[in-house]
């Protein structure tokens, strides 16, 4: 439970560090910020509840780093 919170956090922390970036910088473009897809499910499983507001997926790029792993959700679905 405590890895789960963990993730969480990180995953929270690495939204919010996406959101500090503004145009008015001089660069042209920014680098797109990538987030792991697993990592984003296991965070949307975590703060499922009645009340919970829909994750904004718009403008993310996700990454699939486990495409490979058929156990990568076993934890969250059994």
């Amino acid at each position: 439970m405590r890895s789960l919170t963990k993730l969480t956090a990180v995953c929270a922390i690495a939204l919010l560090m996406a959101g500090c970036f503004d145009g008015s910088n001089s660069r042209s473009e920014r680098p797109a910020v990538t987030v792991d897809f697993t990592t984003f499910v296991k965070t949307q499983f975590a703060r499922t509840s009645d009340d919970a507001q829909p994750a904004n997926v718009n403008g993310i790029d996700l990454s699939f780093n486990d495409q490979n792993n058929p156990q990568a959700f076993d934890d969250l679905l059994q």
